[in-house]
This record gives structure tokens, sequence and C-alpha cells, in this order.
């Protein structure tokens, strides 16, 4: 930066107010400065807003220098502001401010060239908090945009964007086809560093598929094109992706190698979220080579900056990571990071992200399981016991099989009743029309038939309805009061309150299953959450 310019912005910056600016830090004076100009006239808002835009500019933030004069309309200079702040929060992985910033800029950018590059940054800032949902939404809705410019390079980045989303949320498989085409649209665009991007892309979803033969074949296709683009940074990345693919193939010395090559430069990188990720996978990969005490102290940098910058999704893998690392060794602060991993996992299920949720949930269980297994089970003779066990649960089976239809739509006929009692923010059940209580028990009756399929999504329940995710949930909001994933919950719970009270002999444990959780403790939160009551307090009060 060039002292003269640096002068400059010091000045201009006091002129208007600014006179803390070289004590404050960066973010904090530009959150004062914005919640100072909502406040203030046309004159002063020019200048806070050119201030602030030279320093984005200064920062490398823009490509060019950004300025107003009194020929601009408040809309123009407050949008323009708002989305480039939004941009700054992004870059400094800030992504609730981001998401603030850049969702009160949105409705100003309707119709402008920048409408596209709003939803996309919405998007993204709502995929890095872990709001799959909502950020599936908005970028969908940027690449309708994207799609009627025709441009293919546009084009693949929007799709690469939504593929991952999927990802994010645990559904590769749905990702797959998004990335498939856009590597489609890349290739006709000619543009190698977003082929790079995109490259980096399918090999992570791949990679999730099983798929690691091709997802490094793509990964080293990416690291390829940034090596010959000489983007040390991009590189840096990409072989922390292709670290992840040796993880998957065990390749453990091979991938802490790679990780050794990226994790100095990615550590002095003002993206601490790249850094973080590259500490979780050299976690892993000391892990997998028994050197648990390593180990910890990379997945605690990487649980500092997840946790600083909100990431759950990622907060996760580092606090699963510190448990398996503790286990040998302290199984007290193995335990802390459980209850840490726990509380995260329930913070995803209240955003509505129950399918990042069971994933999660289901790998970890897994994994504590055969931990306890090697550390307290004992080998015993009991061949012949199974199989008398198993013959005798067949014939349980048979009988299960034969009530569940029935069981079913009793229980389908007392959720019905049961919602219609609940009130919404607009009106009660009841009061409704005869066509949209035919729509609810549609959809009731959709859930009810997947009930047990924890995968079971909006975007499933929206195909088996035949609408699109957002007017499915534009239309259940608009009866209901709630969303549709908060739907689906709740007939799950209705369904597993009626088995509870109706059916004394089926387990608690059964009942989650049947319900699509997971297992029984995931189940026990999300019911004592709805009902204040958790279920076996429920079979006590009311059961028959």
């Amino acid at each position: 930066m060039k002292t003269k310019h640096i002068i400059l912005i010091y000045i201009t910056l006091l002129f208007f107010g600014l006179n803390t600016y070289a004590t404050e830090k960066s973010d904090e004076m530009i959150l004062k400065q914005l919640s100072l100009y909502e406040g203030q006239n046309h004159t002063n808002q020019l200048n806070t807003a050119n201030a602030l835009m030279d320093l984005f500019y200064e920062m490398g933030l823009t490509d060019e220098q950004i300025k107003f004069d009194r020929s601009y309309s408040d809309s123009t200079i407050t949008r323009e502001l708002y989305y480039w702040s939004s941009e700054y929060f992004y870059d400094i992985s800030d992504f609730k401010n981001a998401l603030v910033w850049g969702l009160k800029a949105l409705p100003l950018c309707n119709g402008s060239e920048i409408e596209a590059d709003c939803l996309s940054l919405i998007s993204l800032s709502y995929f890095r908090l872990s709001k799959f949902h909502k950020a599936a939404e908005y970028a969908k809705e940027c690449y309708k945009l994207d799609e009627k410019s025709g441009d293919p390079d546009i084009m693949s980045s929007s799709l690469n964007t939504i593929a991952g989303i999927y990802l994010g949320a645990n559904l590769p498989q749905e990702g797959e086809k998004y990335i498939i085409k856009a590597l489609d649209l890349a290739s006709k665009a000619d543009n190698p560093a977003r082929m790079s991007v995109i490259l980096g892309m399918a090999s992570e979803i791949f990679h999730a598929l099983g798929k690691n033969k091709e997802a490094l074949e793509y990964i080293e296709k990416a690291c390829k094109i940034e090596s010959d683009l000489q983007r040390e940074g991009k590189l840096m990345v990409r072989l922390t992706q292709k670290a992840s693919i040796l993880i998957g193939l065990n390749k453990w010395e091979e991938a802490e190698k790679t990780l050794l090559e990226a994790i100095p430069y990615l550590k002095k990188s003002p993206n601490q979220e790249s850094y973080g990720i590259a500490c979780n996978k050299m976690g892993m990969a000391l892990l997998g080579q028994g050197r648990n005490d390593e180990a910890i102290s990379y997945f605690k940098d990487g649980a500092y900056i997840f946790s600083t910058n909100g990431d759950i999704r990622n907060e996760m893998h580092s606090r699963k990571g510190l448990y398996e690392s503790y286990w040998s060794n302290c199984q007290d602060s193995a335990k802390i990071e459980l209850e840490k991993f726990n509380d995260l996992k329930d913070s995803l299920y209240n955003n509505a992200t129950s399918e990042s949720m069971a994933h999660y949930s289901s790998e970890f269980e897994s994994t504590w399981l055969r931990l306890e297994n090697q550390k307290q089970r004992k080998i015993t003779e009991i061949t012949l016991i199974i199989s008398i066990i198993f013959v005798i649960l067949l014939a349980i089976n048979w009988c299960i099989h034969k009530r569940r239809s029935s069981i079913k739509e009793e229980a389908l006929k007392s959720i019905i009743n049961q919602l219609k009692e609940e009130k919404s923010d607009e009106e009660q059940y009841h009061h409704l029309d005869n066509a949209k209580q035919i729509f609810l028990r549609h959809i009731v009756s959709s859930i009810m038939k997947n009930i047990s399929d924890k995968e079971y999504s909006v975007e499933t329940l929206a195909s088996d309805m035949c609408l699109t995710s957002g007017h499915l949930n534009r239309k259940i909001k608009s009866i209901t009061g709630l969303t549709s994933q908060q739907y689906i919950l709740r007939v799950r719970m209705e369904y597993a309150k009626h088995l509870l009270v109706h059916s004394p002999e089926i387990t608690i444990s059964q009942i989650a299953y049947n319900c699509g959780f997971e297992d029984a403790a995931s189940f026990s939160r999300a019911f004592k959450r709805t009902y204040d009551r958790t279920p076996s307090q429920v079979r006590q009060e009311e059961g028959e």
C-alpha cells in the first residue's frame, strides 16, 4: 500500500469522525461506520461510503477504485456499500456479518448487474454457517439469473456452488449431477482458473462417493492448472484436497507429506478457513499412523478457527478428531470433546440441517462404539444363542410386519387430528378450506410412507408433491407457520408420540429407528425439545 494513499485514507476517516481508526481493528471500525452510515444525511453518507470504498480498494477487495458523487442516488450508494461490506466480511471469514450485509444489499440489487453476485455471496455465507437448505435456495436463484446470460463460465460457477452445498449437506449423490454439468460447461468456457475450482469440487464429491480413483485424477489435474498459472495460494488449497483423498485411500504418510507442503503457507494466509481444514486433515493423517499426541495440536488449531468463525460443520470434524486423539491416554478430555461434539450436533439440528447431523452422528457414534468395544468387550462363545434368537426374531418380525400397516393408518389419523388442534401464525388447522386440508393430508401421507428413512429430505418431499422446494416451503409455511423441515420433524414427533402412547410393546430405541433417527439419544433430545418431556415421561403419563 502506498504511503500517500494511507495518509489520505487516515485524513478522510478522521475528518468524518473516525479518529479511533488507528487503534480499532478494521472489522470493528467498519461495523461502527456502517452503523453510523444508516443514520446520516445524504452528504455524510456519500463521504462515509467513499472513505470505506477507498479502504476496500486499498485492501485489494475491489479491482478498481469506486467513487461516488452527488449524481448517485441514495439507493445505489447503499447497495454498493452493503454489497462490498458483505464481500469484505466474507473475505475475513466473518460469515455472520457477511450474511447480515448481503441480505441488506439484496433488495437493492433487484435487476442490477450485481444481483447474481449478491445471491451467490448470501448462499456461500449460509453454507459456511452450515445452513444448507437456505444456501441451496439462494444458489439456485443465482443460477436462474446466470442461465439467462448463456455464459458457460458463469453458469459453471453457479452449478459448482450448488454442488458444494449438496456435498456440505452430505448429499454427494445430488451434488454429482450438478458438478458433471459444471465440468461440461467449464470445458467450453476456456477459463483455466474456473476449471481448477470445479475440478477441486469434483474431486471432493467423488471422494465423498467413495470413488477415490476418479477423485485423485480430478485433483491432480487441478493441481497442474494451479502450478501452470503460478497461483501458489490456490495450489496449497488443492494440495489439501489431495491429502483428503489420500487419507481416504489410507495413504497416511503420503497425505502427511502433501500437507507439510501446504500448511506453512496456509498458516500465514488471511483465509484461516483453509488453514483450519488443512489442520483437520493433518490430524487425521497422524491418527492413521497412530501418532495421537501429535494429532491433538492440529485438531485444536482447527477447532479454534472454526469455533471463532461459527463454522459448525468443520468444528465437528475437529471435535471428533480430538475425541479419538485423547481416548487412549486421557479419557476425561475425550469425554469433554464428546460433549462439545453433541452440542454442535444439536445446533446443526436446530438449524434445520438434520441430513448433515445424521451423517455426523452415524460416523461419530460408530467410532465411539468401536473404541468402547475395543476397551470393554470380552470374547465369548454365543453362536448357538444367536441362532436361536435369530429364529425367534424372524417370527416376531413377521407379526410386527403384519401389524405395521394398520398402526401407520391409525397413527396417520391421529397425527392429522393432533396437528389440526395446533395454532399457526395465521389460522388454525380446523379453519382451513378443503383444498388446504387435502394438501396437508397428502404431505403427511408422503412423510408417513417414508417415516423410517433418515435421509428423507425437503427436496424428496417436494419431488413427491411435484413442487419445487421453494414452492413447497412457501405453501407449508403459509398454512402452518412452519418451514418444510420443521413440518417433517413435527410429523416424525407426532408419530413417535402415537407409538409411545398406543404401542407399549415397542421400545423407545425401536421407535427412534422407526421415526427416522440414527439413535435413541438423538431422538430423545429432539422429542424433549418438541414436547418439553422425555419419551419415557410421555409413555408413563399418557400410555394405555
